[in-house]
């Protein structure tokens, strides 16, 4: 059931934000100034939808950082372009993202309940960066994703290596 919500949720918030881009460092992101992203075609919107559909749940999970990830970039690209609607948009989806992976973690063990306070964390300083318009607290809270991320990565590669041999890459 949480595994189809978090499908869901990351197909909605896709689709919301347009065609996504190599990611980049938050800061980077902030300076630059560009032209919103075109619509995604059909055929683009259609792979993206089977992208989604058939991942395993620890892609799904790599998927939902990369997104929190691009929300946060595009937040803060809102906050240095003074567009007050688009930095709470953005944020707004980094935060149920955040949310989605707190409900979905197992909280039977230490490191479970210590990822939960690291994500509430998170949550915290974007919801700081929302009322303060603050930079700091995005890039705060996009080190600490992008160390999960950078970490689940790892993970996964470890367990396809396990499971499959040493050709294993996430």
């Amino acid at each position: 059931m949480a595994f189809n919500q978090a499908q869901d949720l990351y197909k909605k918030n896709m689709q919301a934000a347009g065609p996504s881009k190599p990611l980049a460092s938050v800061s980077t992101m902030a300076r630059e100034t560009k032209a919103p992203d075109p619509p995604l075609n059909a055929p683009s919107q259609a792979y993206k939808n089977q992208s989604v559909q058939t991942a395993s749940k620890g892609d799904l999970t790599l998927l939902l950082y990369n997104g929190c990830l691009k929300f946060i970039s595009r937040a803060e690209t809102a906050i240095a372009a003074k567009n007050p609607e688009e930095r709470h948009t953005f944020i707004m989806k980094a935060q149920d993202i955040i949310r989605e992976l707190m409900i979905t973690l197992r909280t039977d063990s230490d490191v479970g309940k210590n990822m939960l306070q690291l994500y509430d964390f998170i949550l915290s300083r974007l919801k700081d960066a929302n009322v303060n318009n603050d930079a700091q607290a995005l890039q705060e809270a996009a080190g600490l994703v992008t160390d999960f991320r950078d970490t689940w990565k790892e993970v996964m590669k470890l367990d396809r290596q396990q499971r499959f041999g040493s050709g294993g890459q996430a």
